[in-house]
């Protein structure tokens, strides 16, 4: 509830004037009220005794103005009564003049005594006018003053009310703020953890996006390279029969780049060949098909893989002479076979005893 400054009547929160007084509920307002109709009222009082003083004088000046207006009166009467005669009747007038004389004399006398009565009445009737209008203004004076009195105590006492309504917030104030400042310390601790952590989630969130660039890159390098056998020999694959009574048959085929080891992957329609049946030497793949050269001639072969683009070494042709493959002017040896022949080539030198397989040779 706010209390009105003016009546100390208590009103609803959030009323802005005072239900019983109409005073403004807002101190500031209040105050700035209260001044400016305490210095209306002095202006007024002050107008007042100045219009009151001004009818004394102008009364006791008119009364003064009256007297000499009747004296002038008197004396152009005298005058004008002399200037009627001619001179020639001055001596037969004289008496008569001088009963004019005296009788305008006996007017003017009464007429000044007349006037200076009727002054001294209105000087009198001003002057009580002015003592009434000065009780008057005391009176004002006096309930402007009482007024002053009420508004200054109660100015003060609204103001004594703000100034202990501010300290208790102050105080509040300070006791919230030394509880704030015993808590820095662990603020301060859950900064730098927080900050530690933004900083890992960063280094986090670039390994991540490198991880996630370098698995589409290499995604996204997936090979398949397809081959046909309907011809015994071509520019990228060689097939040749199994010697002898075996069944075998042992494949060549060139791939456009090395595989990743472990990559490689052969199918065969829709058949997966096993992974010890082929393995590879650079980019050529050496596949060991199990039935007779005809059968290969009806399907596909899909190779799939992931290239290995450090391998640099690549085979660019293969090439068969005399039941041997070549991979560029190099010998492959024959696998599946003893190879007494073979002398070895620059990717698989001849060691003593029996001849090595190649990397990642068929069993």
């Amino acid at each position: 509830m706010a209390q009105c400054f003016q009546c100390e009547q208590e009103n609803p929160p959030g009323q802005a004037f005072c239900g019983f007084c109409g005073s403004p509920l807002v101190l500031r307002e209040f105050i700035a009220t209260q001044v400016s109709r305490g210095i209306s009222s002095s202006i007024q009082n002050r107008d007042v005794l100045e219009t009151a003083s001004s009818i004394k004088v102008f009364e006791r000046a008119y009364g003064w103005i009256k007297l000499i207006l009747g004296a002038a009166a008197a004396l152009l009467a005298i005058v004008g009564g002399l200037g009627i005669w001619k001179a020639t009747d001055w001596w037969s007038s004289v008496d008569k003049a001088k009963q004019v004389v005296a009788d305008a004399a006996d007017k003017t006398k009464k007429e000044i005594s007349q006037t200076s009565s009727n002054a001294v009445l209105d000087i009198e009737a001003a002057s009580g006018k002015a003592i009434e209008a000065n009780e008057q203004s005391v009176r004002k004076a006096g309930t402007l003053s009482e007024d002053l009195d009420r508004t200054a105590t109660g100015t003060k006492s609204g103001l004594a009310k703000e100034a202990a309504s501010v300290k208790a917030d102050v105080a509040s104030s300070k006791t919230e703020l030394q509880a704030v400042h015993q808590l820095q310390p662990e603020f301060d601790s859950m900064r730098a953890q927080l900050g530690k952590a933004t900083t890992d989630l960063a280094v986090q969130q670039k390994v991540i996006s490198s991880s996630e660039d370098f698995v589409k890159k290499v995604f996204s390098s997936h090979t398949v390279a397809l081959f046909t056998f309907d011809q015994l020999v071509k520019p990228n694959s060689i097939v040749l029969p199994s010697p002898g009574a075996g069944i075998n048959t042992v494949v060549y085929m060139l791939l456009p780049s090395t595989p990743i080891p472990g990559t490689l992957q052969l199918q065969y329609h829709i058949f997966v060949q096993p992974p010890n049946s082929y393995g590879n030497l650079h980019n050529v793949v050496i596949f060991s098909w199990g039935d007779p050269v005809d059968s290969l001639k009806q399907k596909q072969m899909s190779v799939s893989y992931f290239p290995d683009s450090s391998d640099k070494d690549l085979i660019h042709a293969l090439s068969e002479k005399d039941g041997r493959v070549y991979a560029d002017d190099q010998p492959l040896p024959k696998f599946g076979m003893p190879d007494p022949d073979f002398k070895g080539n620059k990717w698989m030198p001849l060691a003593p005893g029996p001849a090595p397989a190649p990397s990642h040779a068929p069993q």
